[in-house]
């Protein structure tokens, strides 16, 4: 059968029939719905980024009394400001959040709002605009707050269009080994932006599995038949003649290649990619924060825990007395605990429970030594206490733990002293950082997730952990107290 009898629309190949295949030219390909979406989105960003810079410099300008000049120069200003903002962002990688995960998103508005201000800081110079330091100041926390607030937007938007599987990458999955399986269940999941179309088979791992879409080395032809957005390789499925062949498929389709790292969940700030001789490695870099991150982490503890006191105290007084009315017992519950190095403090709650709650829980026939132990609708709660457990003020006096050292605002939950003595295996690593008052299990769904989920939850945050990390945890919190998920 020759070249131009064969349809685009053939059946799928036959894994059996090497040679009945052909490769359709890449000009006959049309170009990827999802792509050409990803770069729509691409401009819309550029306008959104535009609108915020806009939007700030004619806020701080106002503020900070800031001449303008006549119309023209207003609009000249405008204009190489949207383009300078543009630009860095551009630099920063940050149109196109396909490739972004979003601790490194943020981390990098962060870095491109920063350099985005210093820029038109400097620009001035040269100019005949006047500004100042309050202006500048001004303009980069406005930016910053709306390239926040319109990228959270974005990213609530892109949820909804990869559920709906209108953002979702048809994916090829190289190997048909246990990780590839597990790729495709990974990947099959909704919401991550993928649509596992089968697997391509490899040399060595001839095993015939639903979904088998061919062999590797007739890969060209595979990607001729479904077209395919991406490829995504097994790691442990392929040798280096078998990616050879895969990137250079790739590269004459215009695929992108994504390899899978058989290591623990990490953020990609700690990854560097290095060269040696023929092989490519992943490096990281160690996890423990260096003396002045750690005093930077301290020294921004310290600020928000006091600036959230000072601004909460109306709130929490009446909490306070809302607690002595309506029950018998102290105000603050407390209870050992432990944080870093196994150094066991007091921890400082609100108090939601009946007075001798230690008895009662005896008498209840609670085990309060196993991991991670919390009730749903627990008996205990008085009718305040579960009022102010459900908006999270509870956790509102640890804020002095902070202040005291004991605790930072981000980490793992500090666990009464009982729960880790009872589980010390499991509890171990989870004391190589302070505790905080908010971790990533809290984001993640709080007390609606299990205990073997939590310890996951909170080895990702030990092995990741970084002040970037802790401002994005710092952020997602507001909305998981908010919407009250898991709170009980």
């Amino acid at each position: 059968m020759t070249a131009g009898s064969r349809g685009v629309g053939r059946p799928p190949l036959d894994p059996a029939a090497e040679d009945d295949v052909v490769l359709i030219p890449e000009a006959q390909h049309p170009r990827s719905p999802v792509l050409v979406r990803y770069r729509r989105i691409g401009y819309a960003l550029v306008a959104t980024d535009a609108a915020c810079i806009l939007v700030a410099l004619v806020v701080s300008s106002l503020v900070a009394s800031v001449a303008h000049g006549n119309a023209v120069t207003r609009v000249t200003a405008a204009a190489i400001a949207s383009a300078m903002w543009v630009a860095v962002f551009h630099a920063f990688g940050l149109y196109a959040p396909q490739h972004l995960s979003p601790v490194e998103l943020l981390r990098r508005i962060v870095g491109a709002s920063s350099v985005g201000v210093m820029v038109l800081a400097l620009s001035t110079i040269w100019s005949s605009f006047p500004s100042s330091r309050l202006w500048v100041a001004q303009t980069w926390c406005l930016a910053l707050l709306l390239e926040l607030a319109a990228r959270r937007v974005w990213a609530w938007r892109f949820g909804k269009l990869r559920t709906a599987g209108a953002l979702c990458f048809r994916t090829l999955i190289i190997g048909t080994n246990h990780e590839a399986h597990r790729l495709y269940e990974t990947l099959s999941a909704r919401g991550w932006g993928y649509e596992p179309l089968g697997f391509i088979e490899v040399d060595g791992d001839r095993q015939r599995v639903h979904g088998h879409l061919g062999r590797v080395e007739m890969i060209d032809d595979a990607i001729a038949v479904h077209r395919p957005d991406c490829l995504f390789v097994a790691s442990s499925a392929v040798d280096d003649e078998t990616m050879l062949r895969v990137t250079r498929a790739a590269r004459r389709h215009a695929l992108e290649v994504r390899i899978s790292a058989n290591i623990p969940q990490i953020l990609t700030d700690r990854v560097t990619v290095q060269q040696i001789a023929s092989t490519l490695t992943l490096s990281l870099r160690p996890v423990r924060l260096t003396r002045t991150q750690e005093a930077l982490k301290r020294g921004f503890d310290i600020i928000v825990a006091t600036v959230a006191l000072v601004l909460t105290v109306p709130l929490l007084a009446a909490t306070a007395v809302a607690i002595k009315m309506t029950s018998r017992g102290p105000i603050l519950f407390r209870q050992r605990r432990v944080t870093r190095d196994d150094r066991v403090f007091t921890v400082y709650k609100f108090r939601t429970m009946r007075h001798q709650v230690d008895r009662a829980a005896t008498g209840g026939g609670f085990d309060t030594s196993r991991a991670f132990f919390k009730m749903e609708n627990d008996p205990r709660l008085t009718r305040v206490g579960a009022l102010i457990r459900r908006v999270s003020l509870d956790e509102a006096p640890q804020l002095l733990n902070v202040l005291k050292g004991d605790m930072s605002l981000v980490g793992p939950r500090p666990l009464a002293l009982e729960q880790v003595i009872a589980n010390q295996g499991l509890m171990r690593d989870r004391h190589e950082v302070p505790a905080g008052v908010t971790g990533w299990w809290q984001i993640k769904g709080r007390s609606d997730v299990a205990p073997e989920e939590a310890v996951e939850f909170d080895l990702f945050y030990i092995q990741n952990w970084s002040l970037a990390l802790d401002l994005y945890i710092l952020l997602k919190t507001m909305g998981a107290v908010v919407n009250q998920k898991g709170a009980y």
